[in-house]
């Protein structure tokens, strides 16, 4: 055989093996079909878990993931976490603007059944504001007699109908109350707070935060908060988040405002929007 045909040869193998390099780092199978990847304008599906960092301590905030949802040892969750039940993939356009910036950014790229970890800077996650957040005394008083509307006896009491002389227990400080006066016409409900001085009562099921009571006169109840760990959430909605020596703060944004977020996102399906010549 001649020289020029072993060259010939030779050059054909070199291409042939550089092509087959190249169509495997692409490839997401041995059929050589290239591997999707997400655009702007295509519909994903997507499993994840978010989570954010109190105290250098992970806690998940949100999942469509039940494994993570139900492991409480491995995945701790915020104090604001709600149990959804529903585990389906999250579905969304990408770049409808359905989603928050920085997820919506992180997602493109990504390849069907990718795992990857999308950190979310505050500025491209949810809006943060401190006409939210009050700073509060650890020295409070409170009513021995109050009116309030049956509303806020609801959220207080967790009942909505509520009875005169009958007693229920104040989630807001941890005391019973007594109804002493009914009216649903007026909207109007008064009740007898019942503390007894000094004692110590929990408003929450964790004895994370305690109410102390100093004392009771001229009808009015004397009391301070004993705060032994953050974040608290509080059953107004707000959650206590830092601790001064004089003071503490009261934080009524999402819990996850302002905070870097990480999520951790697996691509599960892609609706490409590209047109297929």
């Amino acid at each position: 055989m001649k020289l020029w045909i072993y060259v010939t040869v030779l050059l054909l193998i070199m291409v042939g093996v550089s092509v087959g390099i190249y169509e495997y780092t692409v490839s997401s199978s041995s059929s050589g079909k290239s591997v999707p990847v997400v655009h702007v304008g295509d519909k994903i599906s997507v499993r994840y878990y978010g989570y954010i960092y109190y105290g250098g301590e992970r806690r998940v905030f949100d999942t469509n993931i039940e494994k993570v949802a139900n492991d409480n040892a491995t995945y701790p969750k915020t104090v604001s976490y709600k149990w959804s039940g529903r585990f389906e993939p999250l579905t969304f356009t990408v770049g409808s603007g359905s989603m928050i910036k920085g997820f919506d950014e992180g997602v493109r790229g990504m390849k069907l059944n990718e795992t990857k970890t999308i950190v979310v800077p505050p500025d491209k996650g949810y809006p943060f504001s401190w006409a939210k957040v009050s700073n509060e005394s650890y020295h409070q008083t409170a009513p021995a007699i109050e009116n309030m509307t049956i509303d806020q006896f609801y959220k207080r009491f967790s009942h909505s109908n509520p009875s005169i002389n009958s007693v229920y227990r104040d989630k807001m400080y941890g005391w019973n109350a007594l109804v002493l006066y009914v009216n649903p016409s007026k909207n109007i409900v008064t009740i007898q707070n019942n503390p007894d001085v000094d004692a110590d009562y929990m408003p929450l099921s964790s004895s994370s935060l305690v109410v102390h009571v100093d004392s009771i006169s001229n009808g009015v109840i004397r009391f301070h908060y004993i705060i032994k760990s953050v974040p608290i959430l509080l059953p107004s909605g707000g959650i206590i988040d830092a601790v001064y020596k004089d003071h503490f703060q009261i934080d009524f944004n999402q819990e996850v405002a302002g905070k870097t977020l990480y999520f951790v996102v697996t691509v599960v399906n892609i609706e490409s929007s590209q047109q297929t010549p």
